[in-house]
């Protein structure tokens, strides 16, 4: 059978989304699953992780609860229960940088302060916010100096506020956006928005209050990307919930692979909710249906 040189760059698109068949800038290497806490109590449709210094907590959201457990280098241990009465359905984490930890809880659309060890400190607070008053966070991350960004998925918005939770800037989202799920911050403060309808990622330079269009056509690599986040290479991450894969794209947004696969073996991730990155290299993945979390170096 003869192969056309027409057939192979309509095959080229296809074979490149696969790692295994292009130049590996990157590898995930499986490290370990947890399923269990420190009482052997199953983690149950677990859908936010937040990398701390010291810990990592994850949103146990099928068990309305939080786990906290202990990091040294690539190992988690323990594994300690934490029920808050203020946070009963929490859906989304973010460790901030002074080594608290934001909760957004999925019924009360509320994003909470927690202490290191995971204990209710405050609610966030806005003060002197733009209308519309009323504000439905979808997402939320920090910056390098703490300042807390959330999207804002009533007032199609970004809202960027200091720890007391007063306003200091926005970002309106494009008009042509689809659905906006999560928002990062690069080491330069480049404002990265995901378009998980669209497969389109926006950013707003750091001198900037406007997002312009960074990458589009990802439909080729991702079915619905929830979750966004970089490195300190500069490097985009974008969590394909519904086709259960991790796609890398480089600091220029060029497609650099797609990683992970479908399944519920060790290394296999089934309908992940969030990641997030240590300062040496670990992704963790809240990996939801699969009721458990995964750590991988990413090399």
């Amino acid at each position: 059978m003869t192969i056309t040189i027409k057939t192979l760059i309509c095959l080229l698109p296809i074979i490149c989304a696969l790692p295994a068949y292009c130049a590996d800038v990157a590898k995930f290497k499986p490290l370990t699953e947890l399923y269990l806490d420190a009482n052997k109590i199953q983690l149950k449709n677990p859908e936010g992780v937040a990398c701390g210094k010291t810990a990592v907590l994850v949103a146990d959201t099928g068990n309305g609860r939080l786990v906290s457990y202990a990091r040294n280098n690539n190992e988690l241990k323990n594994g300690v229960e934490i029920k808050l009465e203020q946070v009963p359905y929490p859906i989304r984490l973010e460790a901030t940088v002074q080594g608290k930890v934001l909760a957004l809880d999925g019924k009360s659309r509320k994003i909470a302060f927690l202490a290191a060890d995971g204990s209710f400190v405050s609610y966030l607070d806005y003060k002197n916010v733009p209308l519309p008053i009323d504000i439905v966070p979808r997402s939320m991350t920090v910056d390098a100096g703490d300042n807390i960004y959330v999207v804002d998925a009533l007032g199609m918005r970004v809202i960027v506020t200091d720890q007391t939770g007063t306003f200091l800037r926005q970002f309106p989202f494009p008009k042509e956006t689809g659905f906006i799920s999560d928002v990062a911050v690069d080491q330069r403060g480049g404002v990265y928005i995901l378009d998980s309808m669209k497969g389109q990622v926006y950013k707003a330079a750091p001198d900037s209050k406007l997002f312009q269009p960074f990458v589009s056509g990802l439909q080729a690599h991702i079915y619905l990307a929830v979750s966004i986040d970089t490195d300190p290479q500069g490097r985009i991450y974008l969590l394909d919930q519904n086709d259960s894969a991790v796609v890398l794209l480089g600091p220029d947004g060029s497609f650099q692979g797609r990683y992970l696969s479908y399944g519920w073996r060790a290394g296999q991730i089934n309908y992940p909710s969030q990641a997030c990155l240590t300062e040496n290299g670990i992704m963790i993945i809240a990996d939801r249906n699969n009721s458990r979390i995964q750590l991988f170096k990413v090399q």
